[in-house]
C-alpha cells in the first residue's frame, strides 16, 4: 500500500475514532468499507490483513471473549518509525497464505529448489506481481507466476483464519531438469523414452486409443486422470497390457494427441491429462472405432452397421480364448453378434456403468465365463457408428472396484489386517452401532475403495527393482503422521504379485527406513476435489431428481415404517411390506421388494404419494443447506468415479434424516438427483473424503436396507 493511500486511513480513522481506545475489528472493517475502503481493491484477502499492513498508526491485538476469538484495534499518533510489519516480508506472506508442507515439497521438487530458495520465489514473486499490477483475478482467487509454475492462492470457503488463502500451483511447463537415476524421484517429463519391456505405440493403435478415450470424454478440457484411466480399464486398454508399470509413462507414450499437467490441490499433487482434438483422425474408416452422438438411449436391434467393432477389443478377446492377441476367426464374430441379438430379444442385456453387457457362448482357455459390452459414444464423426464394442472378455464387474486390493496383494486374514491397521492410526469408530465385536466394517470398505481411488491415479509406488511397493492408507497416526501400506514380491506362482509386510510411518521402526529409501517423493494421498463445487452446495442451481430411480429402483433403501405408513389403504403393498418384515434372508428380501416395486409402479396413487414426501424431504433438506452449508456433504461414488453431493432426507420426522439424496453437478450446470443411498451406505462413502462431522451422519446410523452395498 503506498503511503498516500495510508494517510487517507489514517485521518479518516482519527477523525472517528478516539487514539488508544480499543474498538472490536468487525467496527473499523465496516466503517472503511461504508467510506469506500476494501481491502480486496488493495490485494488484501482481508480487511484484518489491510489493519496488519498499518503498524504506523495502529496495532492489532486478538483476544478471547468467552471460547470466541476476536480482534481489537488501538489507534495511536502516526510515527514514521515504525517497522512496516511486525514480521520479515515472507513471513508476513507465510502468515496469510497456508503452504502445506507436501505442496512445498512437491513446488521444490519440479522447480529444482531447495526449500528456503522457494520460499524466497513464492515471496517475492508475490510482491512483485503486486506492485507490477500483475496480480490475476480468478474468480475469487488469486494468481501470479514463478517462472513456470502459476501460483494460485485459493480463498478459504470455511471459518475465519489468520492464513485465508490456501496455496496451490500448477506447472504450465516442466523446466528441464538434470537426469535423475531413480525413476521414483523423477518429475514428470514431456517426452517419453520407451523402455526394452514398454509397448511402441504404432499410428493405429494410438488412433484406436484415441477413439476409445474420445467416445466417452471431452476434448480440450483438464480431465483427472483417474477418469481418462478408468475408460481404459473399463474398455480394455490396461497400462500392464502394453507392458507399462505406471499410468504417466502409458499416457505420455501415445504421444501429442494428449499433454499431462501436475498441479497441487488442497495439498495433495495431482495429474491432468489434456486430450487433443486429431483432426486427421476425424474422418473414421472401416478400421477406426467411430463415434456419434445419435440414435436413442435404446441399444441397436442388431449389431452389423450400428456396433463398431474395435480390433484391439477383438484382439482381447481372441486371447482369452486361444492365447493369442490376434484378430478373431469370423466365426467367432458371428457368435458375438448372434449373442448379442439373443441377449436383446430375451431381455438379458444388462444396463451398468453406461453400457449394456451380455453373455458370450464361450469360455477362455481357464474356463471361466465370457461377456461382452456396447457402449454409446459420445463425439460428433459424421457418418460414424453410434455404438462400440467397449469390452470383451472375463466378468469385470466380478472384479469390482473393492476386490482390487486383494487382487493386487495378498493380505493375510481380513480382520489381522484390518486390526493392525487401527492400532495403529488415529481412533475413530469403525463399525455401525455400539456392538463391543469389532468387526472393522467401515475400516475395511475404506481402504478397499481408497486403494482404487490410487491405482486410478497411478499412486501405488512400486521400487525400480520390483522389491518394494506401498500406498499411502490416507489414515494418519495420533501423532498425525502419514500411515503407508508396504509389501514386497510374493513367491513365484502365488496369485498375487506381492504379499503385504506391515503398515509404517516414513522412517519409522521396521519399513520404514525402506519406505524413504525406495521413494521420493513418498506415496502421495488419494486426491478427490478438483474445485469448489466438489464441496459446496449451490442453491441458486436447480435440482432435478430421477424418482422413478429412487422410488422403484431403490424402494429397498426407504425406511420400512416410512412405507407402511404410505401404503395404507393400499392392500398389495401392505401385503409384500408384512412378508419382508417378517423375513430376514437377503435373497427373499430381494424377491419382495421387487415384487412392491411393480406394486408402486402400478398404482399411481401410492407413487405420487412417497414421490410427494421425498419432493417435501428435499425441499426440506435445501433449507437446511441454506442454514449451514455444512449440511451437504462431499461423498465419492466408486463405481462411476465420480464426486457427489449427499443431502439428508427427513422423511418420517422433521430434522431425523432417514436417508441421503445423492446429487451431481451435470455439465448444464444443475443438478441431478441421481439416487439415494441408506445412511450406512452414506457414510462410507462419505468416510473416504474425511471422517464426517455431522449432525445426520455418523456411525449410529441406520436406515433402509442395504442389500447392494457394492453400488454404494
Amino acid at each position: 500500500m503506498d503511503i498516500q493511500t495510508k494517510h487517507r486511513i489514517y485521518e479518516l480513522l482519527t477523525g472517528a475514532f478516539s487514539l488508544g481506545e480499543a474498538y472490536p475489528l468487525s467496527r473499523i472493517a465496516k466503517f472503511l468499507t461504508d467510506a469506500d475502503i476494501r481491502s480486496a481493491a488493495y490485494g488484501y484477502p482481508k480487511m484484518r490483513a489491510l489493519l496488519e499492513d498499518l503498524p504506523e498508526f495502529l496495532t492489532v491485538t486478538p483476544i478471547m471473549l468467552g471460547q470466541t476469538p476476536q480482534q481489537m484495534i488501538t489507534l495511536h499518533t502516526w510515527t514514521d518509525d515504525a517497522p512496516n510489519d511486525r514480521s520479515s516480508p515472507e513471513e508476513n506472506f507465510f502468515r496469510l497464505v497456508n503452504v502445506p508442507a507436501k505442496s512445498l515439497a512437491v513446488f521444490c521438487n519440479l522447480m529444482g529448489l531447495t526449500e528456503p530458495e522457494a520460499r524466497a520465489a513464492l515471496e517475492q514473486g508475490y510482491k512483485r506481481a503486486k506492485s507490477e499490477g500483475s496480480l490475476q483475478s480468478e474468480g475469487d482467487n488469486l494468481a501470479y507466476d514463478v517462472g513456470p509454475a502459476h501460483i494460485v492462492l485459493q480463498k478459504s470457503w470455511y471459518a475465519e483464519s489468520s492464513q485465508p488463502w490456501h496455496f496451490s500451483f500448477h506447472m504450465q511447463e516442466v523446466p528441464a531438469r538434470p537426469a535423475i537415476t531413480n525413476t521414483a524421484q523423477a518429475p514428470i517429463q514431456r517426452q517419453h523414452t520407451a523402455k526394452a519391456d514398454e509397448h511402441r505405440f504404432t499410428e493405429a493403435e494410438r488412433q484406436e486409443i484415441y477413439h476409445v478415450l474420445t467416445g466417452q470424454l471431452p476434448t480440450g478440457e483438464k480431465l483427472h486422470m483417474a477418469a481418462v484411466s478408468k475408460q481404459l480399464a473399463d474398455n480394455g486398454y490396461p497400462k500392464e497390457r502394453y507392458g507399462f508399470a505406471k499410468m504417466k509413462a502409458f499416457l505420455l507414450a501415445l504421444g501429442d494427441m494428449l499433454t499431462l499437467e501436475d498441479q497441487v490441490m488442497g495439498g495433495v499433487p495431482q495429474s491432468l491429462v489434456t486430450i487433443h482434438p486429431q483432426a486427421h483422425w476425424e474422418q473414421p474408416s472401416a478400421s477406426q472405432p467411430a463415434a456419434h452422438v445419435g440414435g436413442s438411449e435404446e441399444p441397436p436391434q442388431r449389431m452389423d452397421e450400428a456396433v463398431f467393432l474395435a480390433p484391439k477389443t477383438l484382439a482381447i478377446l481372441n486371447a482369452y480364448l486361444t492365447g493369442q492377441e490376434a484378430p478373431p476367426a469370423p466365426a467367432v464374430i458371428d457368435q458375438l453378434r448372434a449373442a448379442y441379438e439373443k441377449a436383446r430379444l430375451e431381455g438379458n442385456l444388462e444396463y451398468r456403468n453406461d453400457a449394456y453387457r451380455f453373455p458370450l457362448p464361450f469360455k477362455g482357455l481357464e474356463g471361466g465365463a465370457l461377456f461382452a459390452a456396447i457402449k454409446r459414444s459420445n463425439s460428433d464423426y459424421a457418418g460414424a457408428s453410434p455404438w462400440y464394442l467397449n469390452f470383451a472378455g472375463p466378468d469385470r464387474f466380478g472384479r469390482a472396484p473393492g476386490k482390487m486390493l486383494e487382487q493386487f496383494a495378498f493380505l493375510g486374514t481380513w480382520p489381522s489386517f484390518l486390526e493392525g491397521l487401527a492400532q495403529k492410526a488415529l481412533p475413530e469408530p469403525w463399525d455401525f452401532g455400539e456392538g463391543s465385536h469389532k468387526r472393522y466394517h467401515i475400516l475395511q470398505k475404506y481402504i478397499q475403495y481408497t486403494f482404487y481411488r490410487l491405482q486410478l491415479e497411478d499412486k501405488v509406488c512400486i521400487a525400480e527393482d520390483k522389491s518394494f511397493a506401498a500406498f499411502n492408507t490416507g489414515l494418519v497416526t495420533p501423532h498425525y503422521d502419514d500411515l503407508y501400506a508396504c509389501f514386497e514380491p510374493n513367491d513365484e506362482g502365488a496369485a498375487t504379485a506381492w504379499h503385504f509386510v506391515d503398515f509404517c510411518t516414513a522412517a519409522g521402526r521396521g519399513v520404514g527406513k525402506r519406505l524413504v529409501d525406495a521413494f521420493n517423493p513418498l506415496p502421495q494421498p488419494a486426491s478427490y476435489f478438483e474445485r469448489k463445487e466438489d464441496l459446496l452446495f449451490d442453491l441458486e442451481k436447480e435440482l432435478h431428481t430421477d424418482f422413478d430411480h429412487i422410488l422403484l429402483d431403490n424402494v429397498s433403501r426407504l425406511p420400512l415404517p416410512f412405507l407402511q405408513e404410505e401404503s395404507r389403504g393400499i392392500p398389495a403393498a401392505q401385503a409384500v411390506l408384512e412378508q419382508i418384515q417378517s423375513t430376514d434372508e437377503a435373497a427373499a428380501k430381494r424377491t419382495l421388494y421387487s415384487e412392491l416395486s411393480g406394486v408402486i409402479a402400478d398404482t399411481p396413487r401410492l407413487y405420487n404419494r412417497l414421490r410427494n414426501r421425498v419432493e417435501d424431504a428435499i425441499e426440506l433438506a435445501k433449507k437446511q443447506v441454506r442454514w449451514n452449508f455444512k449440511t451437504a456433504i462431499p461423498c465419492y461414488f466408486p463405481t462411476r468415479n465420480v464426486m457427489s453431493l449427499m443431502l439428508p432426507l427427513s422423511l418420517q420426522y422433521d430434522g431425523r434424516a432417514d436417508a441421503a439424496l445423492v446429487v451431481e453437478l451435470t455439465r448444464s450446470g444443475n443438478y441431478q438427483g441421481q439416487t439415494i443411498l441408506t445412511l450406512q451406505q452414506a457414510y462410507l462413502d462419505a468416510r473416504l473424503l474425511c471422517r464426517p462431522n455431522s449432525e445426520w451422519l455418523n456411525t449410529e446410523a441406520q436406515g433402509g436396507d442395504a442389500l447392494d452395498e457394492e453400488e454404494a
